[in-house]
């Protein structure tokens, strides 16, 4: 049996072997066709020769795509495929230009977005020369090179040319050679017109460049002061210029490329997303293995009563949650399966951001019998079923780690689309315009596909539906009629979407069950809480389990709780202290068939109903407080001084307790021997004196005794008699 080739060796390439150019033409059992480039000598060689030589770097192998980028390098320099075939003028021109190339790379991945506004800004310029003379250690990289343009050659370019710069830097594999100056390449360079003169070419280049401006000038007047212009120029009147006439340019403008009037005239994204190329793949077959996603913008507006109100909002409210009669536009998120092309899930949203996605996630993942009765559809919406590849556009409602964290976690693939590339994601953009044509059009508040297409019909003012109203009225379609439409999509053949899922059901035995537990997991709400004898509370609901109160044995514990927000039966439980993952039932079946916020709403309303009455028991409630606080004697009133009489004597209690004695210790004061501590020092050359008692006297102004001290005291009557301090009391004081 033969074995298959090792090296992937595509059909178009071609294989240098031996110094002998080959192109494989095709593949056999166990060899390639190949074709001489040189000769046109046919061959074959087989599997083990070629992986070989590869192995051993005795061939080169370039494929198809390296072939035709080869092509286009060559087309774009002019034949020169390496900086050495250039003067050392434009190798230095080229180092400076890889040096802002490899500068605006660096910004790029840093996460900068390099428009034509941002690298105009002088810091970035200045950035850019720095970062490049870094790059390259040379601090001397930008003296004597050009590098802008002609009226300002050292200057750096603006930031248009830069764009194009790096674009083309990185398109060609960071290949140098593509930014040298194509000096050979400017002016026209031919046309099929052999009868107009190069200035006349020229001319019409000219006209040309002004149509496809975003302006969209008409054709006549573009020629009328084209030719105004060039008449009054002396240069083209020296060299007897005749301007072709308007049939002529009209002619040549209309033989153009229309995708070239329509990028210049409308831009490249309108371009890209009316004339990019689609696919005729068919890019899955199983239910559930390939699913899209999107957002749109829906152009109608909705209301409960069709009234323009206005209220005043502070600056603080601006991002609170509308009002119940405010005038909105909405958010509508939809995914449907590529392989039976049946819608999936949708949901309407205020913003679109990634708990919007997460919820379309875990209703591509359920049952939808909820909306299904409460909408009044009469068929079956599509199963739940197990995802396997989720593409989605580059938005920020899906490109976030909270959304690839989610998909990951229930089993998916994530799979990217390009920003502004419609052709990527051709299964939901196609459904949606159906939506808009065959439902939205038909709606009071439809504004139409653009601004300003209803010229005479006031949206805002006929906006007489509720959210829920257009919830109904798209479930309704989503369910009853899109599903049994023929299908002219690729792999279709023409079939109703419901012929496609019953035939691969069959084919494939079945579908892919989601995982309920994941859904929780990694799809739900999670929240820390602590048990208790009635288990624990989520959100205001209570659940409990045999294995939960095995776990907690009466003490409180802290546990992670995972729920379902579309399904409140159970919850998954986890714990830092068991391995075990534990599993807990809705206690209160008031909530069984409803969502998270569905039970959260309801528990509001009850607490907000009857706002009045509310007020009037909440005061009773106050006053029967009151009164049984005065009745007990202990509350006494805040007007009474006897209210704060213990609260004083306790304060000034605490201040005597925060006394502390004080005890004299001087250092600075005069001493005496310690045998004249009990009298006083003798005195050596004074005289004695006699004691005499205090004389007393009454001041008859004040009838106050003062007392009259001695003068002085002799030291042997002191001795013999101390005199007394205080003078006998003989009247009182009172």
């Amino acid at each position: 049996m033969p074995s298959a080739p090792l090296y992937k060796v595509p059909a178009g390439s071609e294989l240098v072997l031996d110094h002998v150019r080959w192109r494989v033409i095709g593949k056999d059992a166990d060899s390639y066709a190949v074709e001489s480039i040189d000769n046109g000598e046919c061959c074959s060689l087989s599997f083990e020769r070629v992986d070989t030589a590869l192995a051993a770097n005795d061939a080169q192998l370039i494929t198809p795509t390296a072939l035709e980028l080869h092509k286009e390098l060559l087309a774009y320099t002019g034949g020169i495929e390496n900086t050495a075939q250039l003067p050392d003028q434009e190798r230095r021109d080229i180092r400076a230009r890889t040096g802002l190339a490899e500068a605006m790379l660096e910004l790029e991945e840093e996460g900068q977005k390099l428009t034509q506004r941002y690298l105009n800004r002088r810091d970035v310029r200045a950035r850019l020369k720095s970062s490049a003379c870094s790059l390259a250690n040379d601090p001397h990289l930008f003296h004597g090179v050009y590098i802008g343009s002609a009226s300002s050659p050292h200057s750096l370019p603006n930031g248009r040319s830069l764009q194009e710069m790096y674009r083309r830097y990185i398109k060609f594999d960071r290949n140098p050679v593509v930014l040298l100056r194509k000096h050979h390449a400017k002016g026209p360079q031919g046309s099929s017109f052999s009868r107009l003169t190069k200035l006349q070419e020229r001319f019409i280049e000219y006209v040309f460049n002004i149509m496809v401006e975003e302006h969209q000038t008409k054709l006549s007047k573009t020629y009328e002061w084209s030719v105004a212009v060039w008449d009054k120029d002396p240069d083209m009147i020296l060299k007897n210029f005749v301007a072709p006439s308007l049939t002529t340019v009209r002619a040549r403008y209309n033989a153009s490329s229309l995708v070239t009037r329509e990028a210049g005239r409308n831009g490249i994204k309108y371009a890209r997303n009316k004339f990019g190329a689609g696919s005729t793949d068919v890019r899955a077959l199983k239910y559930g293995q390939r699913v899209a996603t999107d957002q749109v913008y829906l152009s109608i507006f909705t209301n409960d009563q069709g009234n323009v109100d206005f209220r005043p909002l502070a600056k603080e409210d601006i991002d609170t949650e509308l009002e119940e009669n405010e005038i909105c536009r909405l958010w509508l998120h939809v995914m449907f399966d590529v392989a039976t092309r049946m819608p999936l899930a949708w949901v309407l949203t205020e913003t679109a951001d990634s708990d919007a996605q997460r919820q379309l996630l875990r209703m591509a993942t359920s049952d939808k019998k909820r909306e299904k009765l409460r909408y009044g559809c009469v068929k079956d919406p599509a199963p739940a079923v197990g995802l396997s590849l989720v593409q989605s556009d580059n938005g920020t409602a899906t490109r976030n780690a909270k959304i690839y964290q989610s998909e990951l976690g229930i089993g998916s693939s994530i799979m990217m689309g390009r920003t502004y590339h419609s052709s990527d994601n051709p299964f939901v953009e196609s459904a949606i315009g159906t939506l808009q044509w065959e439902v939205l059009n038909f709606l009071p508040g439809y504004t139409g596909s653009r601004p300003g297409e209803l010229s005479a019909y006031d949206g805002k003012k006929e906006a007489t539906l509720t959210k829920d109203n257009l919830m109904g009225i798209i479930t309704r379609y989503f369910v009853d009629e899109y599903p049994f439409r023929k299908h002219s999509g690729t792999g279709m053949y023409g079939a109703m979407p419901v012929q496609k899922l019953d035939e691969a059901i069959e084919i494939y035995g079945g579908i892919d069950a989601p995982d309920p537990i994941a859904r929780r997991l990694h799809l739900g709400e999670k929240d820390t809480v602590t048990t208790s004898s009635e288990g624990v509370r989520v959100y205001g609901i209570w659940y409990n389990s045999t294995e939960l109160q095995r776990f907690a044995a009466g003490v409180s514990k802290n546990v992670t709780v995972c729920l379902d927000p579309d399904d409140l039966r159970e919850v998954t439980i986890f714990s830092q202290d068991t391995k075990v993952v534990m599993t807990a039932q809705l206690r209160m079946t008031v909530f069984a068939d409803m969502t998270l916020a569905e039970a959260i709403n309801l528990q509001r309303q009850t607490a907000e109903r009857n706002p009045e009455k509310r007020l009037m028991y909440e005061q009773h409630l106050k006053d029967e407080r009151a009164r049984r606080a005065k009745e007990s004697g202990l509350f006494l009133d805040p007007n009474d001084p006897d209210a704060y009489v213990n609260i004083e004597k306790l304060r000034k209690q605490s201040e005597q307790l925060d006394n502390v004695e004080y005890i004299p210790m001087p250092r600075s004061q005069p001493t005496v021997s310690p045998a004249s501590v009990l009298g006083p020092p003798r005195r050596e050359n004074s005289a004695p004196v006699k004691y005499q008692p205090a004389e007393t006297e009454v001041s008859p102004e004040t009838d106050k005794i003062t007392d009259v001290l001695p003068t002085s005291v002799s030291a042997e009557n002191l001795s013999e008699k101390p005199a007394p301090m205080f003078a006998p009391i003989r009247k009182s004081k009172l």
